[in-house]
């Protein structure tokens, strides 16, 4: 027993080693949210950790935590333990799990009923507690993980030096070592965009590629004349305690996506719809068809969506959601701006107005002139954010793809559907009609999908295919 007990302390340490670099990892598969599970049941989280389990992925129910005692939320939720997990299985229902994957049985008595007699249920050792077994187990393991280690440091370092194919086969190495590490297969899939650059259907602007993803900064569909920029990846903390629609603050993790530099305009409306809605047109805007398209309904811009998508291959094309845009906005900033700051990147009331005018002014709930005379502007004539968009805090306000629900934010609570459903969809960013008070990137509005009004347009998303192209695609430059 002292030879045990000195194996799993050994075993305890490899395995907190292992937790701390291979979290991601782990909470992909089940056994722990953010260390919940291996937090208190410490010898359990041990025994999988040793198994040939941690290290199964795309199975019919995964060998973990959450795939045999399911989420159980209330269990995690409630320290005093009076909450039990939402399943725990004993006896045959055990065994009943394992056949799921091991439908041949044991290969040694055929039995499909009795596993748990010969193996523990969260380890494949003997319930004899094999003490060799389980160090030599241990041993393996730490082997594999400083193996894998050194297979993405080299990786990493021919990735700094441009050399692209032998960077991809030590990611391939590592991800060989440890099957289940979604940071390998994520740097994998940089080297092969690396390799391959060329985005069917676009032309890539300069020569700046994202260091986390591989893809191009900038991107330019010649279909349309639309520039998009590459939004990193990251988390931010979304909404604001200023204002009530927008709380409670919450973080949220946003996957790298392209944004398009521009707000839509005019021109780009009509070239792809025959008509153009706006309400500021005509012999009054000679340069109209720079000018952002507004005056268009939710409902309009997936009609533009689906008109789009069908001219570019593989598509892609939607609105951000509100959580983008916000992150979009914010460019990596919490920071206040000041006023100064916002009208140098902004079209709003205040600087919207032609000269010689008196500016409008506030009498009780009304604002006497707001909105009279002030007009959108030509975009991309204010001063860009850090991320190289323009307009993202005014000119004119844009639709978003989420329905307005309460917070928290959720992309999988039904909100991003865009099958027609009752309710309001999400407007984001103030417009011309504004003050500078409300030029704030946590702001949101509730709107009818079917209402137009003439100072809302839209901005167009892309989410980057999941695979490279092909190697055969050629590669357009600016």
């Amino acid at each position: 027993m002292a030879r045990l007990t000195q194996v799993l302390a050994a075993g305890a340490v490899w395995l907190g080693l292992a937790i701390a670099l291979r979290a991601q990892d782990l909470d992909r598969q089940g056994i722990t949210s953010a260390g919940v599970c291996a937090r208190c049941h410490i010898s359990s989280s041990l025994e999988w950790g040793i198994s040939k389990h941690s290290t199964i992925t795309g199975a019919v129910r995964s060998p973990n935590c959450v795939g045999c005692h399911g989420p159980s939320k209330g269990h995690i939720a409630d320290e005093q333990n009076s909450v039990k997990p939402d399943h725990i299985p004993r006896g045959v229902a055990i065994a009943a799990l394992c056949v799921q994957c091991h439908r041949a049985g044991c290969p040694q008595t055929l039995a499909k009923a009795t596993c748990q007699d010969c193996h523990h249920p969260h380890a494949l050792v003997n319930p004899k507690l094999d003490a060799a077994a389980v160090e030599a187990r241990a041993s393996q393991l730490a082997a594999q993980q400083a193996a894998f280690k050194a297979d993405l440091a080299q990786g990493e370092r021919l990735a700094q030096l441009g050399q692209w194919e032998g960077a991809r086969a030590a990611f391939a190495s590592a991800l060989r070592e440890n099957p289940s590490s979604e940071q390998a297969r994520k740097e994998i899939l940089r080297c092969e965009r690396r390799l391959h650059p060329g985005l069917p259907g676009f032309r890539i602007a300069g020569d700046q590629f994202d260091a986390q993803t591989g893809l191009p900064k900038e991107i330019i569909l010649d279909a349309l004349g639309v520039d998009l920029v590459l939004v990193p990846g990251g988390s931010f903390d979304m909404g604001s305690d200023q204002r009530p629609a927008a709380q409670p603050v919450h973080t949220v993790d946003v996957a790298a996506f392209y944004l398009s530099k521009f707000e839509l305009t005019q021109g780009q409306w009509k070239g792809l719809m025959g008509t153009n809605p706006s309400y500021y047109q005509g012999k009054k805007f000679a340069d109209a068809d720079r000018m952002p398209v507004e005056q268009v309904s939710w409902d309009d811009c997936q009609a533009l969506l689906r008109a789009v998508n069908g001219r570019v291959p593989g598509g892609g094309f939607r609105l951000p959601t509100e959580a983008e845009w916000e992150y979009a906005a914010r460019a990596g900033s919490d920071a206040p701006m000041t006023a100064a700051e916002i009208l140098r990147s902004a079209w709003l009331e205040e600087n919207s107005e032609p000269p010689n005018l008196p500016p409008p002014v506030r009498t009780g709930l009304y604002l006497i002139g707001a909105g009279a005379t002030s007009v959108p502007h030509p975009v991309g004539t204010s001063e860009p954010n850090a991320w190289g968009l323009y307009d993202m805090l005014g000119n004119v306000s844009e639709w978003c793809s989420s329905r307005f629900e309460p917070y928290p934010y959720s992309d999988a609570d039904g909100r991003e559907s865009a099958a027609p459903a009752p309710g309001t969809r999400v407007v984001r960013g103030a417009n011309f009609a504004d003050f500078v008070e409300d030029a704030d990137a946590a702001q949101r509005h509730s709107e009818r999908p079917d209402r137009r009004l003439r100072w809302n347009g839209m901005r167009l998303a892309f989410t980057p295919p999941a695979s490279p192209a092909a190697a055969t695609a050629p590669v357009a430059r600016e």
